[in-house]
């Protein structure tokens, strides 16, 4: 199961990519017909969970300083593009995490992802620390991305080519 995992992951990436790829700087921030999680906001906040997944399998956190605060969820995202890093430095990201995390899943002991998830939060949702590795490289991700596809349409923009 871990290759059609890691596979799945990097789809994900080559979806995300194909949902901002022909986006001007301006619209990576723009907030149409109260559309609040635009494309900046989306690919920031999959980096920070990506790194997330990275250090629930056992790797540091190697996310930019000053990105948590603007990417956390809950958070609210701004149309001040200027409080964001560029398209280009959150796809670059964005493909770190994916790379370092799929290359830790692929490494991990098989039978740590039956292993108890010891976050008692998370756990009710959860209930093993695989069942949250799997969530977060699939399901949320497509969550967001289909968030950005949403807030093309509110663009007036066509849908993205894959």
């Amino acid at each position: 199961m871990i290759p059609q995992l890691t596979s799945l992951y990097g789809f994900n990436l080559r979806v995300a990519r194909a949902m901002v790829n022909d986006l001007t700087p301006e619209q990576m921030t723009e907030q149409p017909h109260g559309v609040v999680n635009h494309p900046a906001w989306s690919l920031g906040h999959l980096v920070m969970v990506a790194d997330g997944l990275a250090q629930l399998l056992g790797l540091e956190s190697e996310v930019a300083d000053g990105w948590a605060p603007i990417f956390a969820t809950g958070g609210i995202p701004s149309n001040d593009a200027s409080r964001y890093p560029t398209k280009e430095e959150l796809l670059d990201a964005l493909a770190a995490q994916h790379a370092r995390s799929a290359a830790a899943v692929a490494v991990t002991d098989p039978a740590w992802f039956d292993t108890r998830n010891p976050d008692e939060k998370r756990r009710k949702r959860f209930p093993t620390l695989g069942d949250q590795v799997v969530y977060l490289m699939t399901s949320h991700e497509m969550l967001h991305l289909g968030q950005v596809a949403a807030w093309r349409r509110a663009m007036g923009l066509p849908p993205a080519r894959r």
